[in-house]
């Protein structure tokens, strides 16, 4: 095993013992600073010299600098040192809500628990008019204490790495992580105007936190196909199935379910209009409001596919909202199932976001002509003169049939008159 070469180093003050675990872009590490035990989250060292990642450390840090909530972990540091870049953050104890999902489903009461504290956390963030951007369950983190009542489960709201601040601060003149028609996200979570790329506020949060709070009374995301381009499109067009389509033998408070479905509304103004708001919607729902009807829960069908934070360029998005493109009506399994096999046929767009997330392999158009052979094509007159050029006109070809039928009964009657003669 390759020795950590950051083992013992000191950042602040803070000295890095273990390493606990990494990620995409970070790696975290046990510290000590005196008697107190924190985590650092460290760029990757490979990266370190990519000033668009070192940014993102510094907004996550920033943003959950002004953060100071119960369900959101708290920052006590951040900076660089020596081309290192880090941030000190309290140390948690447990494990991600994605963690617990992989391995099994969550009773009902647990789940508008905790949903109700990632919404407090979030909305919170809304206040301050902040956007997570990346709310899903990797970013859930899930903590139990010790208090005098018993065991709680504290929930934590992880990586505002991709947070987008409403209102420009005083430390940059920028508001926005997405440049050049670029936009950020997880696909599996992603509201369609962030998939979109155009302006997102507060309710993208929300359409995300209902894609959470479907999947954990459902056991399943509403949208669970395996390439992103098709996942995409989904969130973009099609209706989200109800709980009982979604997960035999589900049954599902009515009213909870109108709940859901508004903030998955495709259209923002139909949405709650923040977090806060969401969350109220859910105060009155209690585990009473889910029940299953089958004496055997269905067989688990979850899906890790478009989980993973990625970058969506902009011929991307242009193939996915193009006007020839799929758009899946309230229609029957027949009419989604043609409209799925046209979207798989349409050509890919190529993308630099983790190929993991997204495996297709190339695909080429559907016309095999070289680029100047379908320009040519494309360009060339029509073969067939237009009217008024060549073409008979319809009275004339009337005329010229009547005529030859005319002269042919003149020739029968000729020769039956001239059996007649004597």
């Amino acid at each position: 095993m390759t020795e950590d070469s950051m083992i013992g180093r000191e950042l602040n003050g803070f000295t890095l013992q273990s390493r606990i675990g990494s990620g995409a872009t970070g790696v975290v590490y046990r510290a000590t600073k005196g008697d107190r035990t924190v985590a650092v989250k460290i760029l990757n060292e490979a990266l370190g010299h990519i000033h668009a990642l070192r940014r993102r450390f510094e907004r996550e840090a920033r943003a959950l600098g002004k953060l100071q909530h119960p369900n959101i972990v708290h920052i006590e540091d951040f900076g660089v040192v020596d081309d290192v870049v880090f941030i000190v953050m309290e140390l948690l104890n447990g494990q991600t809500l994605e963690a617990v999902l992989q391995r099994h489903a969550i009773e009902p009461g647990r789940a508008l628990s905790i949903m109700r504290s990632v919404l407090d956390a979030v909305g919170f963030a809304h206040e301050a008019e902040i956007v997570h951007r990346d709310l899903k369950p990797a970013n859930v983190f899930l903590v139990h204490e010790d208090t005098p009542d018993g065991e709680v489960e504290k929930v934590k709201i992880l990586d505002f790495g991709l947070a987008k601040f409403l209102s420009i601060d005083e430390l940059s003149k920028e508001g926005t992580l997405t440049r050049r028609g670029r936009v950020v996200g997880t696909p599996a979570y992603m509201a369609p105007e962030q998939i979109t790329g155009i302006s997102l506020d507060l309710r993208a949060d929300v359409y995300a936190g209902g894609v959470l709070l479907y999947e954990l009374l459902a056991d399943k995301r509403p949208f669970d196909y395996e390439r992103r381009s098709q996942l995409l499109r989904a969130h973009l067009f099609e209706p989200i199935p109800t709980f009982a389509e979604a997960c035999r033998g589900l049954v599902v408070d009515e009213r909870l379910e109108r709940v859901v479905r508004k903030a998955l509304a495709k259209d923002p103004a139909d949405r709650f209009p923040d977090a806060g708001a969401f969350r109220d919607a859910l105060e009155e729902f209690d585990a009473s409001a889910v029940e299953f009807t089958l004496s055997e829960p269905p067989e688990r069908t979850r899906s890790s596919a478009g989980t993973s934070s990625v970058v969506i360029q902009p011929d991307e998005r242009e193939a996915l909202t193009s006007s020839d493109d799929v758009k899946v009506p309230n229609g029957d399994d027949k009419e989604k199932a043609e409209a799925k096999d046209s979207a798989e046929k349409r050509p890919r767009v190529s993308s630099d976001a983790p190929t993991e997330i997204d495996e297709e392999p190339p695909v080429h158009s559907r016309s095999s002509l070289p680029p100047e052979a379908r320009k040519s094509a494309a360009t060339s007159t029509s073969t067939f003169p237009p009217p008024g050029q060549g073409r008979s006109s319809p009275w004339l070809t009337a005329f010229v049939w009547l005529l030859g039928l005319l002269c042919l009964g003149g020739v029968g009657f000729a020769a039956w008159y001239a059996t007649t003669l004597p």
